[in-house]
C-alpha cells in the first residue's frame, strides 16, 4: 500500500515551527483547502479503474521477491474496494473459523469516518452516515496465516453487501496536480520539519481533527489506521550497523486474545526495500527472556527465527496492532525510542 507505513506513524512527533511557515501554494486545481478531497478522489478513481465498484481487489503477501512499494508491510495482506453506500451497505467480519487479526477499515470521500469492523462485528452504513458523498474506500487487513491457502481462505470470509452499484464519479482533479501537492506536503515534513501528529489527523469528522495535521496525515498516510487500532515505531534506535547486535524491549500490552492483537518487526535496506530472506518476525517468534521482555538479534548467524540478516544502513519498523490503551501504548513507544541496540560480544 502507498504510504501505509507512515500512517499512524509519527503519532507523537512535534516541532517548534509554525504551520504558517510552510508553502501551501496551490498546484493547478489542488490547494490546501481541497487537498483531502483531491487525495481521496485520486485513490477512489485509481482503485475503481482496476476492479470497478463493490468488487474486491485482494493483494498477496510481501516477500523479498514480491514488493511494490518501499517499506512494505509483511504483517497483513490487503483487500481493497470502493463501495456505493447511497442505498445502504453492510460490512461484516466473521469470527467463526477466523482466529487471526482481521479488520475492515472504512473511509469516506473526505478521508474521514475511519470506522473499523473487527471479527464478529457487523456495521451498516448509509450516505447520511458519511461526512460527504455516497461512496467509501475500504482497506481490509488480514493477518498472514501459516499457509497461503489459509490466508486466502480468510480473505474470502470478508463480507460486504451493498444495495446499489453506482460508480464513483470523479471530482475533476488533475491526477498530476494531486501527486505534486502530496509530494509538496511530504517534503515540508521530511526537509523542513513541518509538525505532524497522527492522533490529530485521523478522525470521524472535521471536529475530531486539527486541519494542519489532517492534511499532512492525508499526504503521508492515506488509508492509515487510527491509533486505537495500530501504532508504529518508525525506526529502531541505533539501527544501521551490520555487526552482531541485540535489541531487548518490554512486551507490549495488546489485546492478544479478544481482538487478535500482535506485534512484529520488519527490516529494510537503506533504500527502503526488503533485501534479505530474514527480514521479518512476529512477537510470538521473538526470544522470550522470561522477565517481561523479548529480544531480537541482527547478523548473529544463529539461525533462530528472531535473528535478522541486515545490510549496511538498514532500518527497522516495529508495528503494534490492537493496543489495550492508546495513551499507554503511546508512552510505551516513547520508552522504546530510548532503548538502543547493543553489541553482542
Amino acid at each position: 500500500m502507498k504510504k501505509t507505513l507512515l500512517a499512524a506513524l509519527i503519532a507523537t512527533s512535534s516541532f517548534a515551527i509554525s504551520a504558517a511557515d510552510f508553502d501551501h501554494a496551490p498546484i493547478g486545481d489542488v490547494n490546501w483547502d481541497n487537498y483531502h478531497q483531491a487525495e481521496s478522489d485520486w485513490n477512489f478513481l485509481g482503485l475503481q479503474e482496476k476492479v470497478g465498484v463493490n468488487q474486491w481487489l485482494h493483494a498477496g503477501a510481501v516477500s523479498k521477491d514480491v514488493q511494490t512499494v518501499i517499506r512494505s508491510n509483511r504483517d497483513v495482506v490487503y483487500s481493497t474496494m470502493i463501495v456505493d453506500v447511497s442505498e445502504g451497505a453492510t460490512f461484516h467480519v466473521p469470527a467463526e473459523n477466523n482466529d487471526y487479526f482481521q479488520i475492515i477499515h472504512i473511509m469516506d470521500e473526505n478521508h474521514l469516518l475511519h470506522k473499523v469492523v473487527r471479527r464478529g462485528e457487523t456495521l451498516t452504513l448509509n450516505a447520511e452516515d458519511l461526512t460527504t458523498g455516497t461512496h467509501v474506500h475500504i482497506l481490509a487487513r488480514t493477518r498472514i496465516a501459516e499457509s497461503l491457502e489459509d490466508t486466502e481462505r480468510r480473505q474470502a470470509l470478508l463480507s460486504i453487501e451493498a444495495n446499489s452499484a453506482k460508480p464513483y464519479k470523479g471530482k475533476g482533479f488533475n491526477s498530476d496536480d494531486v501527486v505534486s501537492y502530496r509530494l509538496k506536503l511530504i517534503n515540508n515534513v521530511m526537509q523542513h520539519g513541518a509538525p505532524i501528529e497522527g492522533l490529530k489527523g485521523f478522525g470521524a469528522d472535521f471536529d475530531a481533527v486539527e486541519d494542519h495535521h489532517f492534511k499532512y496525515v492525508t499526504a503521508f498516510g492515506y488509508a492509515g489506521l487510527p491509533a486505537d487500532t495500530a501504532q508504529y515505531l518508525e525506526r529502531v534506535p541505533g539501527q544501521g550497523k551490520t555487526t552482531c547486535q541485540e535489541w531487548t524491549i518490554p512486551t507490549p500490552n495488546l489485546d492478544f486474545s479478544g481482538r487478535g492483537g500482535y506485534y512484529s518487526l520488519t527490516t529494510y535496506a537503506a533504500n527502503g526495500w526488503i533485501d534479505s530472506e530474514r527480514f521479518y518476525t512476529s512477537g510470538e517468534n521473538m526470544r522470550d527472556n522470561g522477565d517481561g521482555t523479548v529480544s531480537v538479534t541482527f547478523n548473529c548467524g544463529s539461525g533462530e527465527a528472531y535473528d535478522f540478516e541486515v545490510s549496511e544502513g538498514w532500518a527497522g519498523v516495529l508495528r503494534l496492532y490492537e493496543p489495550v490503551n492508546v495513551e499507554e501504548t503511546l508512552n510505551y513507544m516513547e520508552t522504546l525510542r530510548g532503548i538502543e541496540i547493543k553489541e553482542v560480544k
